[in-house]
C-alpha cells in the first residue's frame, strides 16, 4: 500500500513549480525581445515614363526615365538597381555618401528597339522594379501599344496666301482623303481648325469616301486688326468622322504683304481667286470677269457693308470662276475717251461690252472729251 504525501506538502510542492515556471516564461521573453533588433520602415518608390505614346514601326526607340526615391524612415546600402535599367552610383547623388538616404531620387535610364513581333503582337509591356540592398520597390507595369491606322489624310491651302487690310477675306480649302481600303462613311465629315470657333461641316451628313477618293470644303477667313499687326496668321486644321482617328494636323501660315493680282496659273475654272478691286471697278462686273456666277459672289463677300459701294484696293473673294460664262480675268473695266463720231454702239463693240451696261455705269451721258467707264467683255450681259 502507497503513503500519500501531506496535504499541506503537495500544496507548497505545487506552489513551487507554478513560481519556478513563470520565472521561466518571463525569462525567455526577455532573452527573445533582447535579441530582436528594432526594424525601421524602409520603402522605394519607383515612377516610370516613356516618351512614346504608341507603336509606330519597327525599329522605333522607345526611351524610358525610371526615378526611385527612398519614401522610407532609413537608409538603404547600395548599389540600386532597376530592371533593364542603367543607374548612376548611390555616392554621386545627395550626400555622396554610399548609402541610399531618405528623399534621396536616382534617376535611371532604359531603351527599347521595337521589333516586328512587337507590332505583330501590337503592344509592348515592361514590368520594372528598383531594388537596393534586398529591399524592393513597387512594381511598375507600362504597356504601349500599336498606333491606330490614320485613315483620313488633310491637305489645307490658302488663297491668297498674302493679305494688307483688315476685312480682307481669305478663303482656306480643305480636301480629304481616304488612305484606307475600305469605304468611309456613310457619316458627317468634319474640318475642326483653330482658326474658326465651330467645327465646319465637310460634304453632306451622309457623305461615303471610297478608297483614294477626296472630299473637298472651303470656308472665308476675314483678317482681323490683331492679324495685321501680328504679320502672320498660323492656323492648325484636323479631319474626322465618327468611329475614326483624326487625320495629321497641317497648318497654313498667311504672310502680311501685297496682294498680287490673278495670274493664268490662279484661273483655273472651278478655282476661288482673290481679286484687288481698282477705280473704277463694281462687284458684278467683277464677277462677269471671271465668269462667275453674280449671287455667289455677294454670298462670299458678307463682310461688304454695301456691296454696290466698293472702293480700290478691297480684297474680292471671286468663287467658282467660269461657272456662269467664259474667264476673261482682270483687266474687268477700262476707260475710253469719247471721240467725235463714238457712238454707244462703236465704244461697246470696240471693247466688247453690253451697250446697255455701258449706258448705264455712264449714267447714259456721251460727250466728245468725256472719259468713260467701260465693263470689258460684258456682251450680252444686260447687267
Amino acid at each position: 500500500m502507497k503513503k500519500l504525501l501531506p496535504i499541506a506538502l503537495v500544496s507548497s510542492l505545487i506552489l513551487m513549480a507554478l513560481v519556478s515556471c513563470s520565472l521561466t516564461s518571463a525569462a525567455s521573453e526577455d532573452e527573445i525581445a533582447m535579441a530582436t533588433p528594432t526594424l525601421m520602415a524602409t520603402t522605394i518608390k519607383l515612377g516610370v515614363q516613356t516618351d512614346a505614346s504608341a507603336l509606330t514601326a519597327v525599329g522605333q526607340v522607345i526611351k524610358y526615365i525610371h526615378t526611385v526615391k527612398n519614401k522610407g524612415a532609413a537608409a538603404v546600402q547600395g548599389p540600386l538597381t532597376v530592371t533593364g535599367a542603367v543607374c548612376p552610383e548611390i555616392n554621386s547623388i545627395g550626400n555622396m555618401d554610399a548609402n541610399f538616404d531618405v528623399d534621396e531620387v536616382i534617376t535611371c535610364t532604359s531603351e527599347y528597339i521595337v521589333t516586328q513581333a512587337d507590332l505583330d503582337r501590337g503592344s509592348v509591356t515592361t514590368i520594372m522594379i528598383a531594388t537596393a540592398s534586398g529591399v524592393n520597390s513597387n512594381t511598375v507595369t507600362t504597356t504601349i501599344s500599336k498606333a491606330a491606322p490614320v485613315l483620313l489624310s488633310l491637305s489645307k491651302t490658302a488663297n491668297p496666301g498674302t493679305y494688307d487690310q483688315v476685312g480682307q477675306v481669305i478663303t482656306y480649302t480643305y480636301v480629304i482623303l481616304n488612305n484606307g481600303t475600305t469605304n468611309l462613311g456613310p457619316g458627317q465629315f468634319i474640318v475642326t481648325d483653330a482658326g474658326f470657333s465651330s467645327p465646319i461641316n465637310c460634304g453632306e451628313a451622309t457623305a461615303s469616301l471610297a478608297p483614294a477618293a477626296t472630299l473637298s470644303c472651303t470656308i472665308n477667313y476675314s483678317i482681323s486688326q490683331a492679324d495685321v499687326d501680328a504679320g502672320s496668321v498660323s492656323t492648325k486644321a484636323t479631319a474626322s468622322i465618327s468611329g475614326l482617328a483624326d487625320s495629321q494636323p497641317v497648318s497654313v501660315t498667311l504672310t502680311k504683304g501685297s496682294v498680287a493680282a490673278p495670274t493664268s496659273s490662279t484661273l483655273i475654272p472651278g478655282s476661288t481667286i482673290q481679286h484687288k478691286v481698282k477705280s473704277g471697278e463694281w462687284l458684278l462686273q467683277i464677277a462677269r470677269c471671271y465668269g462667275a456666277d453674280t449671287a455667289k459672289v455677294l454670298q462670299s463677300n458678307s463682310q461688304l457693308d454695301d456691296p454696290g459701294d466698293i472702293s480700290p484696293d478691297m480684297i474680292i473673294t471671286v468663287p467658282n470662276i467660269g461657272s456662269a460664262g467664259k474667264i476673261y480675268g482682270p483687266p474687268c473695266v477700262t476707260t475710253h475717251t469719247v471721240q467725235s463720231g463714238d457712238t454707244w454702239a462703236s465704244i461697246a463693240l470696240k471693247y466688247n461690252a453690253d451697250v446697255a451696261v455701258l449706258k448705264k455705269v455712264n449714267k447714259n451721258v456721251l460727250e466728245v472729251g468725256q472719259v468713260l467707264n467701260v465693263p470689258l467683255n460684258s456682251a450680252g450681259l444686260s447687267q
